[in-house]
């Protein structure tokens, strides 16, 4: 790989298959590299390259598999990879839902909900510094890759800002104390403590008949929208015209359908952003405020230009299908890749639709 920063890379213009979120599934991932025509090392005759669009971990049985499949290949030249926001979180040590495989102890994640393999303990440092040596966004001759959200303003401060060399957790602190001084302003700052102090308790009771608070909802675009790295590893976001309740709060944003107003020609693939297969498949884990891909159907390209493409095709709630039906394996959640340039989505039961 030619690196131009430690965080953005350009990668040769060569054939491509981008696999979307893994979420620790690898048994889902050895079937679809076969699919591809990958042998078990992960080699290919025709001058294919992998690309992993990031989340290879959480919420997965094997997500310790998972990183040494994806680091092995990429440490043999025969993939790239992307940080996504699961990878961001360990670096940063946040305990969250899924990621007590690596992170322990895990306050936020009962006991037994995810049933997933533990990291070894002497590899935790070989993963972490893996993660920390992904880049955010891969550049290719006719391809932008990213994770969540390619964010014009966001993509340009990183560029100036990278050519610091500092680690991508010293990077992101550097922006989130950009974004507590700017939500710790004092008209904003009274605003939303004014807010807590009436609202306190009704901001964590799902029964409360919510009322959107705009203070708490101008903080929270600031957390998300002044850190580049959030916005590209987890998407841009908006204030809500009407709170929902998801992982024991009231949420005053939404993700924003972003592609709308992208308006560039080359195309982006994405990941990150749990879409279904067909209109039949049932989406039984995560809850994100409304739904991006509504109007949208599930194999189209996205957006004014129709040049957007997420390969995310939920994978991720395997975990919670096998435990609502245990020993079933037969998933609405799939794992995908993105054939370039044929234009084609594999997925690993074995469909392949033209996207072109």
């Amino acid at each position: 790989m030619t690196t131009t920063s430690p965080l953005i890379a350009r990668i040769p213009d060569c054939p491509l298959d981008i696999i979307g979120d893994v979420h620790g599934e690898y048994d889902a991932l050895e079937k679809l590299l076969v699919q591809l025509g990958y042998d078990r090392e992960g080699a290919t005759d025709d001058g294919r390259r992998l690309v992993f669009l990031g989340d290879l971990v959480d919420r997965g049985p094997d997500s310790p598999a998972v990183v040494d499949k994806v680091m092995a290949l990429v440490r043999e030249d025969k993939a790239y990879c992307l940080m996504g926001n699961h990878e961001l979180n360990i670096l940063l040590n946040k305990p969250l839902p899924g990621n007590g495989w690596f992170i322990q102890p895990n306050p936020v994640e009962k006991a037994g909900e995810f049933h997933s393999a533990p990291v070894a303990p002497g590899r935790v440092d070989d993963y972490r510094r893996f993660f920390a040596s992904l880049p955010l966004v891969l550049e290719h001759g006719s391809l932008r890759l990213v994770h969540a959200c390619w964010h014009g303003p966001s993509v340009a401060r990183l560029r100036s800002d990278v050519g610091q060399h500092a680690p991508v957790t010293a990077l992101y602190e550097q922006y989130e104390a950009e974004v507590a001084r700017q939500r710790n302003s004092a008209e904003l700052a009274h605003m939303v403590e004014q807010e807590r102090n009436f609202y306190a308790v009704s901001l964590q009771d799902p029964d409360w008949v919510a009322e959107l608070l705009p203070a708490h909802a101008e903080a929270e675009v600031i957390g998300q929208m002044s850190n580049p790295i959030r916005v590209l590893s987890s998407g841009a976001v908006h204030a809500a015209d009407q709170p929902f309740f998801a992982m024991g709060q009231w949420r005053m944003i939404y993700r924003t359908r972003w592609w709308d107003s992208y308006d560039d020609d080359v195309p982006v693939i994405i990941g990150h952003f749990w879409r279904r297969f067909d209109d039949a498949a049932e989406r039984i884990s995560g809850v994100f405020g409304r739904d991006v891909f509504e109007g949208i159907s599930s194999h189209a390209w996205m957006g004014r230009r129709k040049n957007v493409y997420c390969v995310d095709y939920s994978v991720g709630q395997r975990h919670a299908e096998r435990r609502r039906e245990p020993g079933h394996d037969r998933y609405h959640g799939k794992l995908a890749a993105l054939r370039y340039p044929e234009w084609e989505v594999h997925h690993d039961d074995g469909t392949v639709i033209a996207v072109d």
